[in-house]
């Protein structure tokens, strides 16, 4: 259940080093390649009719095939890839190339989706001309609606929702800029500028990733721990901010997980503190565990978090010599699935599903705000999923990424296609949540109350969300 960055960088970083091929494929090699993605798509991600039909997906299929010319680079074939891959809707199952030349520059601004518009929220470049703030109308002639539409279309997700699909669009604008479009020496960019609303054009020098990254340094940003807790005593309300369930990454910066839980949750009961924010903004989920023992400090019964894992493939492959597998580990594991039916298996041994969880013995009793958004996935979205079932907590913020009705995870296959050296990882098991699906069919969990914060509030630095549960609690 990880969606992890590091892994996502990592293999990104390794198929770009380990990049032999041409830039250049032929129209047969292209069509060795699409087969062994299609196929190996299809055998491995264990429900990929969950979101779209089997119709559309064939359409989609044949429309590639159609647009493969004589000579196609590898950057053109994994443009016509990418839409395919997003039409499964599943976080954890996307493609692994990078056509970014480090050598080269990107475009050196930070931005922001809102309202369908991008906006400029950091001005890296020395332009004294682009304004924080200013709105993005072109870039080299492509208007911004143009390159929503196109990274919306390439970038992949849990089910329906598009706020997971903006934030990852927002945080790696740049690379997709450089990856779907090109790196050019400078860009040409037509702005709204955000003091006088004056339409202007500016030309915008391309940087390296390495200044950049000391450029952003400047605005000295504070370097925030994973983890947080805090107890506001005059206003009784306490904060317990959650941004990652990467127990060896929380290490790494000294912190522990489960002692930040239970030790969160004895200090609440000591000061005896009515109001519990939990701030899951911005986790993208980790160790299995951390869903059922933060729920167990707020429910005040035992309970159960998945019914089921399905999967598909029962370890048969078409092509196993493009998979990164054991192949030891599923001969031992074949052994131990149990066969629904000739393309249903079902993974009886993972303890999220044999186990029934306890609440703990002075559970929490106080009110209970979730704060979450876009980037709000896997076991992220899942202990909010969870909140949201046995309605635990009043959620401020905005939906979800994730399906409340559970994600695609866990045993997840890299492919690398023999051509072009484009890879993909496949998510393999499905989790059949513990509580019936009839409800935000192909969403996330939807907040109580929508919250975005504005423009102006994101130049400023204010917590749009925390002001306003702060507003609640005082209202009561």
């Amino acid at each position: 259940m990880k969606l992890l960055a590091t892994t996502i960088l990592l293999l990104w970083t390794l198929n770009s080093l380990g990049q032999t091929h041409s830039n250049f494929i032929t129209k047969e090699q292209a069509l060795d390649d699409f087969e062994i993605f299609k196929t190996s798509l299809r055998e491995i991600h264990p429900n990929i009719y969950r979101y779209t039909s089997k119709s559309d997906f064939d359409k989609a299929f044949e429309n590639v095939r159609g647009s493969l010319n004589e000579n196609i680079t590898n950057k053109q074939f994994y443009n016509l890839l990418t839409p395919i891959i997003a039409m499964v809707h599943c976080g954890h199952t996307f493609g692994i190339a990078s056509f970014a030349d480090d050598k080269q520059g990107v475009l050196p601004l930070e931005v922001k989706i809102l309202n369908e518009k991008i906006y400029v929220l950091k001005n890296l470049s020395s332009s004294q001309d682009v304004q924080a703030g200013s709105e993005i109308l072109s870039i080299n002639g492509i208007f911004s609606s143009g390159l929503l539409k196109d990274f919306r279309e390439k970038q992949n997700a849990d089910g329906y929702g598009m706020n997971f699909k903006d934030r990852i669009i927002e945080r790696d604008f740049k690379w997709k800029f450089a990856t779907f479009i090109n790196q050019p020496d400078s860009f040409k960019i037509e702005l709204k500028d955000y003091k006088t609303e004056n339409k202007k054009n500016v030309t915008v020098p391309s940087l390296s990733n390495e200044v950049i990254t000391q450029r952003l340094k400047q605005f000295k940003l504070p370097v925030e721990k994973p983890l947080s807790f805090v107890i506001d005593k005059n206003n009784g309300v306490a904060v317990l901010r959650l941004s990652s369930f990467m127990a060896k990454n929380i290490k790494k910066r000294g912190q522990n997980l489960r002692k930040t839980i239970k030790n969160s949750f004895k200090e609440l009961s000591r000061m005896k503190v009515n109001n519990l924010i939990i701030d899951i903004r911005g986790n993208t989920g980790g160790k299995v565990f951390a869903t059922p023992l933060l729920f167990s400090y707020l429910t005040d019964k035992d309970f159960k978090v998945a019914r089921k894992i399905l999967f598909k493939h029962g370890y048969k492959f078409s092509y196993p010599e493009y998979l990164s597998r054991n192949k030891f580990n599923d001969w031992v594991n074949s052994k131990l699935d149990r066969k629904i039916n000739d393309s249903t298996y079902e993974w009886t041994l993972h303890k999220i599903t044999r186990k029934t969880f306890k609440m703990k013995r002075k559970p929490y009793h106080g009110k209970v705000y979730i704060v979450t958004n876009g980037m709000t996935a896997s076991a992220g979205s899942e202990f909010a999923s969870l909140v949201r079932a046995h309605g635990k907590g009043i959620f401020v913020g905005e939906e979800t990424g994730g399906d409340f009705n559970g994600v695609n995870g866990f045993d997840r296959t890299y492919l690398r296609l023999p051509n072009s050296g484009i890879g993909l990882l496949i998510a393999g098991w499905r989790s059949i949540m513990a509580w019936p699906e009839n409800k935000n069919i192909g969403h996330g969990v939807p907040p109580d109350y929508e919250i975005h914060p504005t423009l102006e509030n994101l130049l400023s630095g204010q917590d749009t969300e925390m002001k306003f549960i702060y507003e609640l609690i005082k209202n009561k």
